[in-house]
């Protein structure tokens, strides 16, 4: 597919429309070139029709294997300045863990703050690398060190080894600040998906010592056992054309909580990301976030998507920051379905929700 029309970017960023959630809200963007609500952004639209077909007429179990093969992204480099690459192994118990580094080139040689970016792919799944496009874009708009996680995957490597990984990557840039360029008292976290989930584990584990001062998590898995009925889960509480109502639905079922979708997704992928303790961490704080305390955490930016079953969660977890008095901003996306940054610099959404993020951190920190 081609790539998106900045002119798309700038009509999202400029949408507003606020709705209440709780004592708090969250702010819609519109579908740039849409005909209402209820439908899928066209480009979304395609791409999924496609995956969807391709899934029924290949109908498949649960498997690391096969989210291994599925899981992919189609990113496109939307950078107009020289980006400098690089990157370093850290020894974590044993395991080599590779982190990469973005930084624009004529800003190489000075102290900057940093975001580390943490991939999703239900911890079993994807690779870092897949997403230096929106790392590298994000370098360039904001002016930091962007750094970027190959983590561990289960089942090979069982929880809490990935967030451990999360964990050693923060030390690092806080410990050898000064060999690395990074500016230690403004250090930040990103994630999307599962990856958001990690980031947040890792800021848990930080908070006593504040080494993390911005939070950017991207369409969240914050409750990975969705049965203790903490939030409603409803299929109504989702504009859905009924034209589309089958692909939309389909899109749906990761998170879904009203006993009806695929909570068996959500266990098998929890089973392997913790080696068969399913029971015994399904409710921990550093697995389903929305179990934490979250008295002392950064300021959080959420960025979710209409048409994402995990959605209702982050709504929920949004609710729960409010009422721990933390700053945070919570942006809807309309038109899009989980895992939109997959397709940065093809749906629009995507540059926006980055564009966003940087607009958050430049606020938070002051640069």
């Amino acid at each position: 597919m081609d790539s998106c029309d900045f002119e798309l970017v700038k009509k999202i960023m400029a949408s507003e429309e606020v709705i209440e959630n709780g004592d708090g809200k969250i702010i819609v963007k519109a579908v740039p070139d849409g005909d209402g609500k209820g439908k899928m952004d066209s480009r979304e639209f395609f791409i999924r029709s496609a995956i969807y077909a391709f899934q029924k007429s290949v109908p498949m179990k649960f498997s690391i294997e096969g989210m291994r093969q599925t899981t992919k992204t189609y990113c496109k480099d939307m950078c107009t300045k020289e980006i400098e690459e690089s990157s370093f192994d850290i020894d974590v118990k044993g395991r080599s863990v590779k982190v990469f580094s973005y930084v624009l080139a004529d800003k190489k040689a000075e102290t900057l703050p940093a975001l580390i970016y943490i991939h999703g792919g239900s911890f079993i799944a994807s690779k870092a690398e897949f997403y230096k496009e929106p790392c590298r874009y994000t370098a360039e708009n904001l002016g930091v060190r962007v750094f970027n996680v190959d983590y561990s995957l289960a089942p090979e490597n069982v929880y809490p080894a990935a967030i451990e990984d999360v964990m050693a990557t923060v030390e690092k840039l806080y410990n050898d600040c000064e060999s690395l360029g990074v500016d230690k008292e403004h250090i930040g976290l990103f994630g999307d998906s599962a990856g958001a989930n990690l980031a947040l584990a890792a800021i848990l584990d930080n908070k006593s010592d504040a080494k993390i001062t911005y939070a950017g998590l991207f369409y969240p898995a914050v409750d990975m056992f969705s049965q203790d009925k903490l939030y409603d889960w409803n299929i109504d509480m989702y504009d859905i054309d009924e034209e589309q109502k089958e692909l939309i639905t389909s899109r749906l079922q990761l998170g879904r909580a009203d006993g009806k979708g695929n909570n068996e997704l959500m266990a098998n992928i929890v089973f392997a990301y913790s080696g068969g303790r399913y029971e015994e961490v399904k409710c921990k704080p550093d697995v389903s976030p929305i179990y934490a305390d979250l008295s002392g955490m950064p300021f959080t930016g959420i960025f979710t998507a209409e048409y994402d079953g995990l959605r209702i969660q982050s709504e929920y977890y949004s609710r729960l920051l409010d009422k721990a008095g933390i700053s945070n901003k919570h942006i809807r996306y309309r038109g899009v379905s989980h895992a939109f940054l997959d397709y940065f610099g093809i749906l629009p959404q995507a540059q926006a929700a980055i564009l966003e993020m940087c607009d958050q951190v430049r606020k938070v920190w002051g640069i």
